[in-house]
């Protein structure tokens, strides 16, 4: 509760004396420290950045400080060796500033990026620059303009062009670190020349607009193989807790290239040896359905998100929830499955490639879970022969209400549950249904 957007939301059924103390709380932890901005809003401030802060590098501002101290300093020990000296310092800024205003960038810019970034990691563009001058354009980089909830690199990590001429065109690549989950909305690239000396540098904005989807943090998790869990779980729910045959017996049909999760008892070596690659039997029969198709579900609701808050005071448990969700659905992909719908609440998406997967993970929003306590969970199933993902927090009364009665209509449904606080460790029945998951603590 220290910004702006954490102001607290008036509860209608609640005593005004109660929102007045919330209000004088968020008043007192408030900091109003003003967001980096890429143009200055403030004529004088206007002027400060251009010729200061975007105007000077590190090395220029070093010597046009010294020549001021300089130039104040010779008056009292009345030296002229001294006034030379910064003379000559201020000299060598103005030719730099102006030989740079000669010089300065004029190019076009196109961009070629992914549009997936994660928590953490460097999301970096490939940047077209074409130049536009008569001029050629001499030992410049290329940045991103004022990213929020993004981090640059380094000025001296940047990639550095020595050379473009007239109407050339070259490649750079561009970067910044995500700090927070969400859609980030990139408004350009700027240009800056370094040309003469290094004193100086000029800018040219370039609007050229871009959508970045950024994924929560890698989780550090080893995930069962979700083959092996599924046909566990389809014997229990086919055949009940009585390990007894039942039912008649399934058939060979024919083999397919090993994968990921497969039953080393099901490894066929007369067709491994005559394709030259390991081969699983595919065995059917009347009791066998086919779950290729996996359906996520993703309970959003978060317990501490309470009715005056405008947002969850801390986003960590639903993150982690959320790449919970990508390692799921990666696995998925990689056991051969098709990750074919995602639910969010009670609204089910349609997934035709792994990018939309990522869209909808990185634009999901949190929802309370005093307000919505029946509608964390979608209440139709799209496909009752698929195999169905429920990723939680919380093992919910609803969510117990709603699990059971799907596994009551043969519905093979798996529960992923990565806990949202201690209470909820070990909250989850004993099954080969119910996976909890442990983050990997690391060791520094």
């Amino acid at each position: 509760m220290s910004e702006i957007a954490d102001r607290p939301v008036r509860v209608p059924d609640e005593v005004i004396v109660i929102h007045w103390w919330r209000l004088f709380r968020w008043f007192s932890n408030l900091r109003l420290v003003p967001r980096i901005r890429e143009h200055a809003t403030t004529p004088v401030l206007r002027l400060v950045r251009i010729l200061y802060y975007d105007g000077l590098t590190r090395l220029g501002k070093v010597l046009l400080i010294c020549c001021f101290l300089i130039f104040l300093f010779s008056y009292r020990i009345s030296s002229e060796f001294f006034l030379a000296t910064a003379s000559v310092g201020v000299a060598l800024l103005a030719w730099s500033i102006v030989l740079a205003l000669i010089f300065r960038p004029q190019v076009e810019v196109s961009r070629d990026s992914q549009g997936i970034a994660a928590v953490g990691e460097a999301f970096t563009s490939v940047i077209q620059i074409q130049n536009k001058g008569k001029c050629s354009l001499y030992n410049f980089a290329v940045r991103e303009l004022v990213v929020p909830d993004g981090r640059w690199p380094k000025e001296w990590d940047r990639p550095h062009q020595e050379l473009l001429r007239p109407n050339q065109q070259c490649r750079l690549t561009v970067g910044f670190q995500p700090r927070r989950r969400g859609v980030l909305e990139l408004s350009g690239i700027a240009v800056q020349s370094y040309f003469p000396f290094f004193l100086t540098r000029v800018t040219q904005r370039v609007t050229n607009e871009a959508k970045v989807y950024v994924l929560p943090e890698t989780l550090k998790v080893s995930l069962p193989s979700l083959r092996q869990i599924t046909e566990q779980a389809s014997k229990r729910l086919t055949l009940g807790t009585d390990s007894s045959r039942k039912g008649p017996s399934l058939e060979y049909s024919y083999s397919r290239p090993y994968q990921t999760g497969d039953s080393l008892r099901r490894l066929d070596h007369r067709a491994s040896s005559r394709y030259g690659e390991p081969m699983s039997k595919v065995f059917e029969g009347a009791d066998e359905i086919r779950r290729d198709k996996v359906y996520l579900m993703l309970d959003l609701t978060l317990k501490n998100f309470l009715r005056w808050q405008r947002r969850p005071t801390s986003f960590s448990a639903l993150d982690e929830r959320l790449a919970l969700a990508v390692e799921v659905g990666l696995s998925a992909q990689n056991e051969g499955f098709s990750l074919t719908a995602l639910a969010t609440g009670q609204e089910w998406h349609n997934i035709d490639t792994i990018e939309q997967f990522y869209q909808h993970i990185a634009a999901a929003a949190p929802e309370r879970a005093v307000t919505h306590p029946d509608s964390a969970l979608p209440d139709k199933i799209l496909n009752d022969n698929g195999l169905h993902i429920l990723v939680t927090g919380r093992w919910s009364k609803e969510a117990q209400t709603k699990v059971a009665r799907w596994q009551k209509a043969g519905i093979l449904v798996l529960v992923f549950l990565i806990p949202e606080s201690k209470a909820d460790r070990d909250s989850l029945p004993v099954g080969k249904h119910f996976v909890e998951v442990q983050v990997k603590e690391v060791q520094s």
